[in-house]
């Protein structure tokens, strides 16, 4: 099953605060943002488009278009979006955001770059913003990110070294350092990270966050203990719960906790997704098929609505319904048209 798209996540929660002291939008961006909050990325792109057409704040308006277009993994596009929008910015909007905004374009083309296939570009563009700014963290984590994703782990640690140590308590931020690194070959130096988080100084710690870091060190046994009695009652916890009893092979045991929340899973598009990949396991692809369609009712405008839509075409694929999987991957790739891993089971489904 593939996963979300990680890196412009950080990102996003930065660039939201720059919204408060934003000049009043005009009510063809306003729909452009509600089209793009929804996740009809094709409406929001175009209503951009409108609004540039409009010719007022074309920085914002390039911004959004940009941020469309990259959820859509058309990454050329979004990076030409983003460029224009920094040569946009009026000596009004300069001076309104202080320069915040033209920071935020910047992150956002670096995930651009990385996702592209050019990291390369994006360590220049967050060696000028660290430059300006040595005392984010999330500028050296992202940038270790760029580091990793050229394959330079030894200089991405160093980075991901400084990120962690302008906060060594923030243990959220450092289980997710390891999950980049993991993701990039590095899950030894991840590791090495958390080792002895949980065995000491860590009283405090939210449990569910150190049953992810236990699950993340393959202790799932130790996962399970911590978390069993949790389960039923915290979805967050149930969803650990069931990984570890996946990654120990008990299916069974895992699709029993999703069940114990009974119609209550029906509002969770990551139990419906767990539960379709159980299934899948245990090659019930129908069984999937149908998980699956009742994720993409819970996951409509979350971010899970893009994994949910693909799971449900490959179960369809699976279960032997090509026709019907060639007509959902075709719409996935309507709304996902850079993905280039849907495009190829599209052309090996019209060979069917």
């Amino acid at each position: 099953m593939r996963s979300k798209l990680f890196l412009a996540l950080t990102v996003c929660m930065m660039a939201a605060s720059l919204i408060g002291c934003s000049p009043r939008d005009t009510e063809t961006m306003a729909k452009a943002q509600s089209a793009l909050d929804e996740g009809d990325l094709d409406s929001a792109a175009a209503l951009y488009d409108a609004a540039i057409e409009e010719g007022k704040q074309l920085q914002a308006c390039y911004r959004g278009k940009g941020i469309a277009l990259m959820e859509k993994m058309e990454y050329a596009e979004a990076e030409e979006a983003f460029l224009k929008a920094l040569d946009s910015a009026t000596f009004i909007e300069e001076k309104i955001y202080r320069d915040g905004m033209a920071e935020d374009i910047r992150r956002y083309l670096a995930s651009c770059y990385i996702h592209s296939g050019e990291p390369e570009k994006a360590i220049l563009i967050y060696d000028a913003l660290i430059d300006q700014n040595d005392e984010n963290a999330l500028l050296f984590m992202e940038r270790g990110t760029a580091k990793a994703a050229a394959g330079d782990l030894e200089s991405a640690k160093e980075d991901m070294d400084k990120a962690i140590n302008m906060d060594r308590m923030n243990y959220e931020r450092i289980l997710e350092i390891a999950q980049t690194l993991e993701k990039y070959g590095g899950k030894k130096i991840g590791k090495g990270y958390l080792e002895g988080i949980t065995a000491s100084g860590s009283g405090n710690m939210d449990p569910v966050l150190k049953g992810k870091i236990l699950y993340f060190m393959e202790d799932y046994k130790g996962a399970l203990d911590l978390l069993s009695s949790y389960a039923a009652q915290d979805e967050s916890a149930a969803l650990i719960v069931c990984r570890c009893h996946i990654a120990l092979g008990d299916t069974a045991a895992a699709k029993e906790v999703i069940d114990s929340f009974g119609s209550k899973a029906d509002t969770s598009a990551e139990l419906l997704n767990l539960l379709g990949s159980i299934y899948m396991k245990q090659e019930k692809y129908a069984d999937a098929a149908e998980a699956f369609e009742r994720a993409v009712i819970a996951a409509k405008g979350t971010p899970e609505l893009q994994t949910t839509l693909y799971n449900r075409a490959a179960a369809y694929e699976y279960a032997g319904d090509f026709e019907k999987a060639k007509e959902l991957f075709i719409d996935y790739l309507n709304q996902y048209s850079g993905d280039e891993e849907a495009r190829r089971e599209l052309v090996f489904l019209k060979t069917r």
